[in-house]
């Protein structure tokens, strides 16, 4: 198993932390904002798109919800993958509705961090041709890969 994931796999936790951390902080600004703007006698609806504070918070709490969910629960499959653990141990089940997310975002950043972070480094893509014609495609033992922890994280 490979360290730097063990190590990037602990810096994602501590980053939700974090950040749910300095949510609370925008929210309560926030929040502020929204008394005074009470306070003032204003009855109509508070325009929070233009409260810095609002928008700050919203931002980070969709890169939390998102981004670096999405890239916590990458790294713990790349982790599983690489020490050999059967898909079911580590997954039980997954929603329906999720799925998308899971096929698009997710198994494509599980097949990069293991052919990082693998025994075997595998290039994403290699050159082909000669001189003038040389193109960039995608790396057959890449496809492979990919093929392969599709196969893994069947239900």
């Amino acid at each position: 198993m490979s360290i730097e994931l063990k190590i990037k796999s602990k810096h994602l936790s501590e980053e939700a932390r974090i950040i749910r951390f300095e949510e609370r902080k925008l929210f309560k600004q926030y929040q502020w904002s929204l008394k005074q703007y009470r306070a003032a006698g204003m009855n109509d609806m508070y325009p929070r798109w233009y409260d810095k504070a609002f928008t700050s918070y919203s931002s980070i709490n969709k890169h939390r919800k998102w981004d670096v969910r999405n890239e916590n629960r990458a790294t713990f499959l790349a982790r599983a993958y690489l020490a050999g653990v059967p898909y079911n141990q580590v997954e039980q089940k997954r929603k329906e509705e999720n799925e998308y997310t899971f096929r698009v975002y997710v198994l494509p950043r599980v097949a990069s961090m293991v052919a990082k972070y693998g025994d075997k480094k595998i290039q994403k893509k290699i050159w082909e041709g000669q001189f003038r014609d040389r193109k960039e495609v995608l790396n057959p033992a890449y496809e492979q890969l990919e093929k392969d922890i599709k196969e893994w994280s069947e239900l």
